[in-house]
């Protein structure tokens, strides 16, 4: 995931950390130099983003600057003051072991029937950070489909096919793809309610019901998520960005998703 960069790194770090001492009126500095532009201040503008959004690590946070660095060793400015409401996020490991009757837990897997969702993963919302989730019970993809949408598919062709004619949807994908739908995704279950059971682990649900939650090969990783603020970012966190747009002076996201590496009960900023 990291890319270590040399000279031109080194001499970054130390050109913001003279910007940090300059008047507040200085909103950025380049970095690592006047023709790269990292954080605003440079004679480039920003290298254009991926649009289905990537992964990168954090070489920067104060609290309105965000600079994350890709794989390639491109360098991305993001002005906090930016972020559209509710779109960034924190992601902290955690534990079935400490979860309460008022979390709320989301799970999304293949519904196996019966109220059972398989899963290897699970979100916990505590406190005030639950106005993310509601109490859901929610098929997703209904199993006599083959997968999400193709170049050629019933449900975008909707002049031709109704969304959801079975008959024509396996006729379609019998004649351009030999996949048969059980070959193809299975039905999908989301699901967020409050434990009422950790093993297995149940679901308390909207109208007197619960779910089980199975574990996908025996694993069952479990994240807390909270709404980001600058305070709770570090360098050396990875970060998972999806752009909107780019100008001269920043990235603009839809969303801001960072990975801690402990607890949300054991950081200190």
């Amino acid at each position: 995931m990291r890319k270590r960069v040399g000279l031109g790194a080194r001499l970054g770090f130390i050109l913001l950390a003279i910007g940090a001492l300059l008047p507040a009126s200085v909103e950025a500095q380049p970095f690592p130099g006047p023709v790269m532009n990292a954080t605003g201040g440079g004679l480039l503008p920003p290298p254009p983003p991926p649009p289905p959004g990537a992964w990168g690590e954090v070489i920067f946070s104060n609290a309105k600057w965000l600079v994350i660095q890709n794989h390639d060793g491109q360098q991305f400015p993001i002005d906090y003051q930016k972020l559209p409401p509710m779109s960034f996020l924190v992601r902290w490991p955690s534990s079935l072991f400490s979860l309460t009757n008022q979390s709320l837990v989301e799970a999304i897997g293949v519904d196996q029937g019966s109220n059972l969702v398989m899963t290897d993963h699970i979100d916990v919302f505590e406190g005030a950070d639950q106005v993310l989730v509601k109490p859901t019970y929610q098929s997703v993809l209904p199993g006599s489909r083959p997968g999400p949408l193709t170049v050629i598919d019933p449900a975008y062709f909707y002049s031709n096919y109704l969304a959801w004619d079975f008959a024509a949807q396996n006729s379609l994908y019998g004649w351009a793809y030999p996949v048969p739908p059980v070959a193809g995704n299975p039905a999908k279950l989301h699901v967020v309610g409050n434990p009422i059971a950790l093993n297995p682990l149940r679901l308390g649900l909207p109208g007197n019901n619960f779910a089980t939650v199975v574990p996908a090969n025996g694993i069952l990783a479990v994240t807390q998520v909270t709404l980001g603020s600058p305070s709770m970012v570090q360098t050396g966190d990875i970060a998972f960005l999806i752009p909107a747009s780019v100008t001269p002076q920043s990235l603009i996201l839809s969303q801001l998703v960072v990975l801690k590496k402990i607890p949300w009960s054991q950081f200190s900023p």
